[in-house]
């Protein structure tokens, strides 16, 4: 096992590439997969090697929280990448371990300065605390061409500073400074649909709007209603929505064929309440009785934009944000974007103040012990003999 981390710009998705396309020319069966299906598509664009979700590739039997593959039934493959691993919880990881059989090489990629997993746990950053798998950490920031500011942002975040935003013709990152949260929802549709299609020329279908919170004016609830009056209006007489609306999953339907934190487009309405549903990976037929996990998905939370990545972000940090506004939080929302990032800020102090700080309250874990007390052991008898 190995692991890969650095900040956006490094070259992990190239060195990821590398690393499979070498594995392949070898005669290795690779597997590839992400938390989410979007990340699992880019995987899979970079790579040039089909990817699917986690629980795809570990086969979940449907909402019981099993797994097909397991020790008995471990994954046919001599290589398995798993990218975005900060979002893997504990469970998670246990499942994908015990999945994979002894000789396999594990190859896990992911930044620990991101958010930590909604489940237990911080594996990702356990096993670089813990010091006993090698890692690689890349840290030279090597896209320029590609998003130099976004990058360059993120990482002066990731470092805790805020530094004034990149200043240049192409508009890669711009800051939005509000008076109140009204006024930075009024923002955030205006963005969306006006001034980055028409300043940009990227379409609205490659606008995704970030923000930490549900509720008050710049959460996801009252976002999603603005937005859907000016891009989608419509009684949302099929289970909330009309045809044309963009979606979110708030939960896994695996037999469905679609996992939690994908987002599609609606595209039929059909009997009995199903829609029909374009999620990265296809078309797929929601039944009426899962409808309900689903959410409009113009705005979504940060936590569930993790893992996910669009041409154009539109990040929103509301006063309602209050204690959740941390420095993981932030960075993880910046960078989402891959070619135009705006920033619409209510407190720029309160924004600054979250970044100088470390983070939110740390997760405390037996893990980095365990890790020693079981594996250094096996080194020093290895060593022995």
């Amino acid at each position: 096992m190995s692991v890969l981390t650095g900040g956006p710009g490094t070259g992990k998705s190239r060195t990821v590439a590398a690393v499979v396309r070498l594995a392949r020319a070898a005669g290795a069966q690779v597997a590839l997969a992400a938390p989410t299906g979007r990340a699992a598509k880019r995987l899979e664009e970079l790579c040039g090697w089909p990817a699917s979700t986690l629980h795809r590739l570990l086969q979940a039997q449907g909402m019981s929280g099993a797994f097909a593959r397991d020790v008995d039934n471990p994954i046919e493959a001599d290589l398995v990448v798993v990218d975005e691993v900060s979002m893997l919880d504990a469970e998670l990881a246990a499942a994908l371990l015990d999945a994979c059989a002894d000789g396999t090489h594990l190859l896990l990629v992911g930044d620990p300065a991101q958010l930590p997993s909604i489940g237990p746990g911080r594996v990702l950053a356990d096993l670089l605390a813990a010091g006993v798998a090698p890692v690689t950490e890349l840290q030279r920031l090597y896209r320029q061409s590609e998003g130099g500011g976004i990058a360059t942002l993120a990482m002066a975040v990731r470092a805790g500073e805020l530094p004034a935003p990149p200043s240049g013709p192409d508009r890669e990152v711009v800051v939005v400074p509000t008076r109140g949260a009204g006024e930075a929802a009024h923002r955030v549709v205006q963005l969306v649909t006006d001034s980055i299609p028409r300043a940009l020329g990227i379409p609205v279908a490659d606008v995704q709007v970030v923000t930490p919170v549900h509720g008050g004016p710049a959460g996801t609830e009252a976002l999603n209603a603005a937005l859907k009056q000016v891009l989608n209006p419509g009684g949302g007489s099929n289970g909330g929505f009309d045809v044309g609306d963009r979606v979110v999953a708030t939960a896994n339907h695996l037999d469905d064929g679609f996992a939690n934190g994908e987002i599609g487009v609606v595209t039929a309405a059909g009997d009995k309440g199903a829609l029909t549903v374009a999620f990265p990976g296809g078309d797929v037929e929601v039944p009426g009785g899962a409808v309900g996990d689903l959410r409009h998905g113009w705005a979504v939370t940060v936590h569930r934009a993790q893992g996910s990545e669009w041409p154009a972000v539109v990040a929103v940090f509301p006063p309602e944000a209050g204690r959740m506004l941390t420095r993981p939080l932030i960075y993880t929302a910046l960078t989402r974007a891959q070619r135009h990032l705006s920033v619409v800020s209510v407190n720029g102090p309160g924004l600054r103040a979250a970044v100088h700080q470390s983070g939110g309250r740390q997760r405390c874990t037996l893990l980095p012990a365990l890790l020693a007390q079981e594996i250094q052991p096996e080194a020093a008898d290895e060593e022995g003999r």
